[in-house]
């Protein structure tokens, strides 16, 4: 297996220096190892196939309980590696260092209340040094894949196995390492491995790049290191030796091995370094973000933990009632209890990096194979509109500009579409300036009454009433709505000539660019920025996504050019068929309110449904703890009343015409949550390389860096792409020239 996994790091072409984001780290292996059809690919793995080490102990046993109780009905395998016998969990699945057994001398069922609690300073030392070693030191007593299978493959979970026990048993596949405060969420992780294969070595985790500083990248240990079997067998032989001695942290010690090893580093944003559920800056978790995330560090420190988790399990429930009926979503109330009646899509919640499975399972698991085709993107910026004063005024920087009194221009982040090269796929793209700030329409203000929301802010209504006539005045031409529909009618309209149109920046029909008649709309995506100057897009990231999507469906010659048959708001919706659905993805506070600060995307189907949905005047709703506007000035709370007003307009409108809307982790509301580990100047790369946007940047010198980062990842993955293609290119006659030796021969 060493040698298999040597050989792929090699092809890898010296790539291990840095990390990788997952859509670099698979375009990699697809690009540089040649397709070999008499392999299989690799299965979905079995949970006892994958190993978690779970570094605890004694004193915080409690958090023990928590973790078996939230792995109840799950045959994972783990070991907790402790520094003296807990009581929460069978002796079978614990491993003290021989150290430790020496020095408790055998006592094993020494009470808790009888450890002494003040120990001297070189005791707590000597107790740090060995919790950042242990996991270290496990490994290596335990350096080969034989060495785990021989003494914790059980037949069930919690026997250790025999030395006796038959070869044909399975072999663990995958190794975790975590602390006993991190939650792992099972199915995601098996459905994260499925069609990995484990003789590549590589790790993933959350990546903390601080190359800079210390000549390499390495991986939060507390967001879980995932090994496959390949890179654990590289890697523990060496731990704790001179090739790699003890670094102070254990995931700084694997970091540093991995990095001199040639094991690659891959970023995985579904490993939580931090509990960032709260990405909206509200005052509670939105579970949504932990639909696919694969380990949440902390979790478990939450009061309501097992509440959590219990939810989440109702909500991935979701999946088999829509498969109970046939896979059918409308925008209506239907009878749950009848199979032939389709599902109430305004209660339908999933999340984008999700989707392709969910339409995999209406598909009974045979899903068409991803259709790569040209793409039309429209983006509508709110030149007007402004992130909420309060967020930048608590960061104030001397001698930079707020939001509101920065100069209405072409975001930065828009030089990613001249300098990113589309090279699979033909993309066209305009972008349309609006002056005017975004705003609720006057029925929706009618509708509410302006005493409710005044009430909701603790401001005069007369003032809210003066705010929406400043409102109106700026922006003349309607709601946001409104400007949606201008914008929609532009993404749809036939153009005349075909190929590949000019790139440029747009402000009227005329200089859009040409798009290919036979284009249909769900290879048309629009785009809304209702706050151009603090929202950063990562184009690169978001084309992977945007053609992921519009490959599920395959848009029938017939069909080309012809409508949608989902236009009408009042039809079913099947996501298992071949046509399109209406789709919308953006930052969604789970039943509440979509977060405008990381911006709307929405496909031509979904832009059909919202020309044709009828006008609706439903009464804006602000939750009284989610919603609450307690700031201290009266401008700081106006700000905030219409921001979530649109927030909570935005969500109603999508949902009451029929929008399928998914919810987005990687589109981030607020920067101050997401980029925890940055400097003012410097973001955090990993988390900008994998996001799709981020909202309320703090200024365009970080969105600038953030733009420039992106786009040399960009022409950096080019360049791999294009070495590995003439390899294979020169492997060709060569391999044919070897092949007709042999026969010769």
């Amino acid at each position: 297996m060493v040698a298999a996994a040597n050989s792929t790091d090699a092809e890898l072409g010296g790539l291990e220096d840095k990390y990788l984001t997952l859509a670099e780290y698979d375009d990699t292996i697809r690009g540089t190892l040649p397709p070999k059809p008499w392999r299989k690919a690799p299965a979905r793995p079995l949970p006892d196939e994958v190993l978690v080490l779970v570094m605890a102990s004694r004193s915080l046993q409690d958090r023990v309980t928590l973790l078996e109780g939230s792995w109840s009905g799950s045959s994972i395998r783990r070991v907790y590696l402790v520094d003296d016998w807990v009581q929460t969990a069978p002796r079978s699945l614990q491993w003290l260092p021989k150290s430790a057994m020496d020095s408790n001398n055998n006592n094993d069922n020494n009470d808790n209340n009888n450890e002494n609690n003040n120990k001297s300073s070189g005791a707590a030392f000597s107790d740090y040094w060995d919790a950042q070693s242990r996991q270290l030191e496990f490994m290596s007593t335990h350096q080969t894949i034989t060495d785990l299978d021989r003494r914790w493959m059980g037949e069930t979970t919690g026997k250790s196995a025999s030395s006796s026990a038959p070869a044909s048993r399975t072999s663990f596949k995958w190794v975790l390492l975590a602390d006993d405060d991190t939650w792992v969420q099972v199915p995601a992780l098996l459905d994260f491995l499925t069609g990995r294969d484990p003789a590549a070595a590589v790790l993933f985790g959350f990546m903390l790049s601080d190359a800079h500083v210390l000549g390499y990248d390495y991986p939060c240990g507390g967001a879980g290191m995932l090994m496959s079997a390949a890179a654990y067998e590289l890697l523990a032989p060496r731990l704790l030796g001179p090739e790699c001695p003890l670094l102070a942290f254990n995931d700084l010690t694997l970091g540093f091995c991995a990095h001199s090893r040639g094991v690659p580093l891959v970023h995985h944003p579904g490993m939580y370094c931090a509990p960032d559920l709260n990405r909206a800056m509200r005052p509670q978790e939105n579970l949504l973000d932990l639909q696919k995330a694969v380990a949440v560090h902390r979790l478990p420190a939450f009061g309501h933990f097992l509440d959590l988790v219990g939810t989440l399990k109702i909500m991935h429930g979701q999946s088999q009632a829509l498969l109970q009926h046939r896979c059918l979503l409308v925008a209506s109330t239907g009878d749950d209890s009848n199979p032939a009646s389709p599902l109430d899509s305004r209660r339908f919640f999933w999340t984008v990096d999700a989707f392709a499975d969910l339409v995999a399972a209406c598909r009974a698991h045979a899903p068409l194979p991803v259709r790569a085709g040209a793409l039309h993107l429209e983006f509508l910026l709110f030149g007007g509109g402004n992130a909420v004063a309060k967020y930048h005024d608590d960061r104030a920087v001397p001698l930079m500009a707020k939001p509101s009194s920065r100069a209405g221009r072409w975001p930065e982040w828009m030089e990613q579409l001249r300098r990113i090269p589309f090279t699979k796929e033909d993309v066209t793209w305009a972008a349309h300036w609006v002056s005017a700030p975004p705003r609720l329409s006057s029925r929706q203000i009618e509708a509410t009454g302006l005493e409710v929301l005044a009430e909701t802010a603790e401001l005069d209504a007369s003032k809210v009433r003066a705010s929406f006539s400043k409102l109106q005045a700026a922006a003349p031409r309607g709601s946001w709505l409104s400007e949606l529909k201008r914008a929609a009618r532009a993404l749809l309209a036939p153009r005349k000539g075909k190929g590949r149109g000019r790139r440029k920046f747009s402000s009227s029909a005329e200089e859009t660019p040409q798009v290919s008649d036979d284009l249909g709309p769900g290879r048309r995506w629009l785009f809304l920025d209702f706050a151009p100057a603090t929202t950063f897009v990562n184009m690169f990231e978001t084309l992977r996504l945007l053609r992921s999507l519009s490959g599920l469906y395959h848009e029938r010659a017939g069909e080309v050019g012809t409508e949608s048959p989902y236009e009408d708001t009042r039809t079913a919706v099947d996501l298992g068929s071949e046509a399109p659905p209406p789709l919308a993805f953006a930052y969604e506070y789970f039943d509440l309110n979509v977060e405008q600060a990381a911006g709307l995307w929405i496909n031509g189907v979904a832009a059909q449904r919202l020309l044709r949905c009828p006008p609706h005047h439903h009464p804006i709703s602000l939750h009284p703890e989610s919603h609450a506007n307690d700031w201290e000035t009266e401008e700081q709370r106006m700000h905030l009343l219409w921001h979530n007003a649109i927030a909570v307009d935005i969500f109603r409108t999508l949902r009451f015409c029929g929008v399928i809307l998914l919810h987005a982790p990687r589109m981030v509301p607020h920067a101050l949550t997401y980029l925890t580990y940055s400097t003012f100047r410097r973001p955090h790369n990993p988390s900008v390389a994998s996001a799709l946007s981020i909202g309320n940047i703090a200024s365009r010198e970080q969105m600038r860096a953030m733009s420039q980062l992106v786009t040399k990842r960009a022409a950096r993955a080019l360049h791999r792409r294009k070495a590995a293609e003439n390899q294979r290119r020169i492997a060709r006659p060569l391999q044919a020239n070897r092949s007709a030796t042999q026969v010769n021969h």
